[in-house]
């Protein structure tokens, strides 16, 4: 893609839009890399390959996320909403060549406008106010943002750069928009230590022998270690860029503090000569490679591939050059370049037989001497195909598709309700607050149910084995009937929290333009934090309020006729029949939400919401005070459940 010629068809495409306020203003051609940097950087999200102005689905997302001038130096405020939590990007796009300091000052500004915002939101200027207004953005939200400066220059770091900001160049977006067609690196050459220092195993010479071959080919040698950092420090800005280089390899980089890291800082500054015997060295996995001759150098070019273990070397190196170049030392930008690290990379693309299968085991395989970190790890595991398969119940119903790793497909047939979709991560989470009244767990643990701690008596971990053994995990004990309801009680849950959501904020705007009848009603500050508070819980108790709904079903299910062999009616709830839809979403409020906004507020008070949340002894605290307002209440609760179910689980189970 050439990026200016890209801009330039977006902005013939976008002049004027919207027709008030518009993103791009005519005569104001820069206005365009704004729309071209959200295409590129937020791809993962939005999933729209190029934006069309002939697209109202396309109209929608830009409307949503970009600040029309004047924009208070914010011109993308996107919401990432992951499950219960909310992540917030706040990026500026500058088609100049900014200077250390410039960026410096834009961070600042950002960071400067988000504080007002929070503080008094009517000193910000109207078009981001309104921007931010259609997101659930709050004070407790402020350690959640991540800030980016994107520009036209080459720099992209500056001292004292903090962890929330990304400096992401123009360049660079065109690797990554190159890169997240595969999802790949294209093409990139390395220097190896010495010429025909190399092992080719089970070379290929040419394409008939390749059908023929089941077997992958693979090189063995020795790349240098300035590439490589070089390499990472192109692609490690931003989350698409890491997935693009690193792939499946998902352990995050090394934290500094760690002493892995120190050590191999260590070792480049004191041994650069023998990290390549110190360190295990990278896998990669390509759709080719081959040699090239330069001068008493031979280089290797690799393409289409991505790092799929030693992502932690590899960014490590990167940091290290990227200090080296923030203090100008080049000495130890040379002592770099006398690195290199041992790497194994595998020749597979659709030449080969069960290349799909060949390239997943090897990821597998590369990784297990480390701890794992995803689910896409465990995906050829025997009880994860088995979950999948149990639970696409073909012939029968219902029916659950269990996405047990990355890019899947959902099968056309049999018919598939939305709540019916699902990931094994998220229906591990469901299934710790729902069936094992552990919301805290749900939302502590999401990153260490896949991991591999090599304990002879579990399936991976302790978690992971209550959830998704065969023999011990709930997921098997449970019925597809028991598994479909949790996942419509968190369908439920997401539905009625976007109605308490707009009756909140529609509540506050009355409250605050009602003119006041009398002395005692006119300070209505206390009425506005209370609402604006029980909307922050709301916004964030997921996990919680689906712990609730089944603590309430374990307590009075006893006395609700024969609601074992009883479940909602899932298509009068799609097709809003009679009114259903809207009338559960009310009783589900009733019943269950504003019982755990309640307790929260009460136990919480007044810390912030998403921080009290993370603390573990809450978990208890509020599983406490759940249990101690359902007996105390039981009288009232047991008519107002005995309603529910009468009213809205009316198709008997076959």
């Amino acid at each position: 893609m050439d990026f200016d010629l890209r801009a330039t068809e977006i902005y013939n495409d976008f002049q004027h839009f919207p027709s008030n306020n518009s993103i791009v203003r005519s005569n104001h051609r820069n206005d365009a890399y704004t729309i071209l940097a959200f295409e590129i950087l937020f791809n993962n999200y939005h999933q729209v390959k190029k934006f069309r102005r002939e697209e109202i689905g396309n109209l929608e997302i830009l409307i949503k996320s970009l600040v029309a001038p004047p924009d208070d130096s914010i011109d993308i405020f996107y919401e990432e909403i992951d499950v219960d939590e909310q992540h917030y990007h706040i990026v500026q796009v500058k088609n100049q060549n900014l200077m250390p300091s410039e960026i410096e000052a834009a961070f600042l500004l950002m960071e400067n406008t988000i504080s007002t915002y929070l503080k008094r939101p009517s000193d910000v200027r109207k078009n981001l106010r309104e921007v931010i207004a259609k997101t659930d953005f709050s004070k407790q939200y402020k350690a959640f943002c991540t800030y980016y400066v994107i520009h036209a220059g080459s720099n992209n770091f500056i001292r004292r750069q903090k962890s929330n900001q990304r400096i992401v160049t123009f360049e660079e977006l065109t690797i990554l928009e190159k890169g997240s067609r595969q999802m790949s690196v294209p093409k990139y050459s390395f220097r190896i230590d010495n010429a025909n220092n190399f092992i080719v195993n089970n070379f290929i010479k040419d394409d008939y022998q390749h059908a023929n071959n089941d077997l992958p080919q693979s090189l063995l040698c020795n790349f240098n270690g300035y590439d490589l950092a070089v390499l990472n420090n192109k692609y490690s800005n931003t989350l698409l860029g890491r997935n693009i280089l690193y792939g499946l390899n998902l352990r995050e980089s090394l934290n500094k503090a760690s002493k892995t890291f120190e050590k191999m800082f260590e070792t480049i500054d004191n041994e650069p000569e023998l990290f390549l015997f110190y360190n295990n060295g990278i896998t990669i996995i390509s759709s080719h490679f081959n040699t090239e001759k330069g001068d008493n150098t031979e280089n290797i070019m690799i393409e289409n591939f991505s790092i799929i273990n030693g992502a932690q070397t590899t960014s490590t190196l990167g940091e290290y050059l990227r200090n080296a170049e923030i203090n100008q030392d080049t000495e130890k930008i040379e002592k770099l370049k006398k690195v290199f690290v041992l790497t194994k990379v595998y020749e597979i693309n659709s030449k080969l037989k069960n290349h799909e299968k060949i390239s997943d085991r090897i990821k597998i395989f590369n990784n297990t001497q480390t701890p794992l970190s995803t689910r896409d790890l465990v995906s050829i595991r025997k009880e994860q195909i088995q979950l999948q398969e149990r639970l696409l119940n073909v012939g029968g119903y219902p029916n659950v598709f269990v996405y047990i790793k990355k890019g899947e497909s959902s099968p056309s047939f049999p018919k598939l309700y939305p709540h019916q979709k699902i990931t094994n991560e998220v229906l591990a989470q469901l299934a710790l607050c729902g069936f094992y009244s552990e919301p805290f767990n749900a939302k502590d643990k999401k990153l260490a149910i896949f991991e591999n701690e090599n304990k002879e008596e579990y399936v991976l971990n302790p978690t992971y084995d209550k959830i998704f053994s065969i023999e011990r995990g709930i997921l098997y004990k449970k019925s597809p009937d028991q598994i479909n309801e949790l996942l419509f009680i968190y369908k439920l849950h997401n539905d009625t929290k976007n109605f308490l959501k707009t009756f909140y904020k529609d509540f506050v705007n009355r409250i605050s333009q009602t003119p006041s009848k009398n002395e005692f009603d006119r300070n209505k500050t206390i009425q506005v934090d209370k609402l604006k508070r029980d909307l922050e819980i709301a916004n964030a108790c997921l996990f919680y309020n689906v712990t609730c709904y089944f603590e309430i079903r374990d307590m009075f299910d006893s006395y609700a006729q024969d609601v074992n062999n009883l479940s909602f009616d899932t298509n009068a709830y799609y097709d809003n029949k009679n009114n259903y839809r809207e009338n559960l979403k009310a009783a589900f409020r009733d019943l269950c939400y504003n019982v755990t906004i309640e307790i929260i507020r009460v136990c919480s008070q007044g810390d912030n919401v998403v921080n009290w949340l993370r603390l573990e002894r809450n978990q208890i605290i509020f599983i406490e005070a759940l249990r101690t307002h359902l007996t105390s209440n039981a009288m009232t609760l047991v008519e107002r459940y005995n309603s529910f179910v009468v009213h809205f689980k009316t198709v008997e189970i076959v």
